[in-house]
């Protein structure tokens, strides 16, 4: 059978129009240098709810801190950056850093053997990065973990603690399936001569996840 080059056309149209959309959609990123990380839970919310809590540290002795969730306000959560050259965040080798102390210098997120997460002095654990292309979704990962979650605990003033997830580890009681995502901040103050620009999000909190495919 022989089609004229017009019903051709007219049927490469139908079959274009009615072809499933299945290209996946992400919310929005714009860019910064400073980020907070802001905890999304996808599974498992605790009460009261923990979605848009703010990672911040809680002191447990000179420069050391457990990584912790707070209901945020602007002078409790901490500010991030990732510190390296574009080879280092290439490959893996950066680091995220928060600035604290008087004067100002560097803390990076630990991942302890407990499987708790600190905030210290220093460089932090190696591997600890802004997830990096082609993940569209600008969240915190770790090499070699599944992610993180927050549990309950009986730390004074500060109930949600963080913690490294394993490889198909199923969620223990009273903990929350949590991805800490950046969302755009003003700078801490302090001069960052390897400091990189990261994507994140204008509010963490208000992207409606129901409407994207992540």
């Amino acid at each position: 059978m022989f089609l004229s080059a017009a019903t051709a056309f007219a049927l490469i149209g139908a079959f274009a129009s009615a072809a499933p959309t299945s290209s996946p959609i992400f919310p929005p990123r714009s860019t910064s240098e400073s980020f907070r990380l802001i905890a999304n839970v996808t599974a498992n919310d605790l009460t009261p709810s923990i979605n848009g809590w703010e990672l911040s540290s809680y002191h447990t002795g000179a420069g050391q801190g457990y990584a912790v969730l707070t209901n945020p306000t602007p002078s409790v959560g901490r500010i991030f950056y990732t510190n390296g050259t574009a080879e280092d965040i290439r490959y893996r080798q950066s680091d995220i850093l928060s600035d604290g102390g008087t004067p100002l210098f560097p803390f990076g997120i630990v991942l302890n053997q407990d499987k708790s997460v600190s905030v210290n002095a220093g460089l932090g654990t190696p591997g600890v990065n802004l997830a990096l292309f082609p993940d569209p979704i600008s969240a915190l990962s770790t090499v070699g973990k599944d992610g993180f979650h927050a549990c309950q605990t009986a730390l004074p003033f500060s109930p949600v603690q963080i913690y490294t997830r394993a490889y198909e580890e199923e969620t223990p009681a009273g903990c929350a399936d949590v991805r800490l995502l950046a969302q755009c901040s003003e700078s801490s103050g302090a001069e960052h001569p390897f400091g990189a620009i990261s994507g994140c999000y204008a509010d963490v909190k208000g992207i409606d996840w129901s409407i994207y495919s992540a």
